[in-house]
């Protein structure tokens, strides 16, 4: 999301995760003892939307229309997971109606708790190209009706390749994605590669040396360039955590299992 307008009710952003639901995440999560890919991607979604939800909350009369937000699922088929108000399912949801549709509250043994859009889904192959297709779809329609708005930002996740297409065929998807514009500037395309066999979570690197397969090579090829918000607040939280401060030209591009909630908060800025 570029960084010169002021999201509000009239400029609002737009976020489409696309979550990989095929079965290969019913494997076991790197770094999330005892738990699938699927159920730890499950918990990190929820936790993102919720956090979505308040930040869009700024007095006592509940959240304000100031996010757009889709989340497709993508297997054998290829859907949009999120409910309206009335439960219904929905290509995109105001932060308001998100709000409302949740469809239980978990509780952890701690007393944390939180709201439950996602459950975690395991089964069949992964149909990338038709998922990154759809949301050029949702992306297309948003941006011919928010043209004052920030560019939408398009969050990826997945374990694997494309078992529609080609990595050809996923980046010239990506191309289609990207080429959608406001005024603001481009669509930003963020990766999270969740199958990844390095010893260390990579993050937002500005070249793809050293990652695992060419799949994941290919994932950082698609991934947008960060804005020079998303690079300043990438460098802040790497100089806290005592990493490795992304370069010029970093990408919206995470590998392993400890980068995914670094990159939805990066992307989602």
């Amino acid at each position: 999301m570029n960084q010169t307008t002021r999201v509000d009710r009239r400029h609002p952003a737009c976020f489409i995760l696309l979550l990989d639901q095929s079965y290969s995440m019913s494997a076991p999560m790197l770094g999330a003892v005892g738990r699938s890919k699927a159920e730890a991607l499950a918990d990190t979604t929820n936790r993102l939307l919720m956090q979505l939800v308040q930040r869009c909350v700024v007095d006592d009369k509940g959240p304000r229309h100031y996010f757009d937000i889709a989340l497709i699922g993508y297997s054998d088929r290829v859907r949009p997971l999120l409910k309206n108000g009335d439960g219904f399912a929905n290509p995109m949801v105001s932060a308001p109606q998100l709000a409302d549709s949740f469809l239980r509250i978990h509780e952890e043994p701690d007393g944390q708790s939180w709201p439950v859009w996602l459950e975690p889904v395991a089964d069949g192959q992964t149909m990338m190209c038709a998922a990154l297709d759809l949301a050029h779809d949702f992306a297309a329609g948003w941006v011919a009706a928010h043209q004052d708005s920030p560019a939408p930002v398009v969050i990826n996740i997945t374990d694997g390749e494309a078992t529609d297409g080609t990595l050809d065929d996923v980046a010239g998807r990506v191309d289609r994605l990207v080429a959608l514009r406001t005024i603001e500037g481009p669509l930003s395309m963020f990766n999270v590669a969740v199958a990844a066999r390095a010893a260390e979570p990579v993050l937002f690197p500005s070249d793809p040396a050293g990652l695992p397969d060419r799949y994941t090579a290919g994932l950082f090829h698609t991934s947008s360039v960060l804005t020079s918000r998303m690079l300043e607040y990438a460098r802040t939280d790497a100089e806290r955590h005592g990493q490795p401060r992304p370069g010029e030209g970093a990408r919206g591009f995470v590998c392993n299992a400890a980068a995914v909630v670094k990159a939805l908060n990066v992307g989602t800025l």
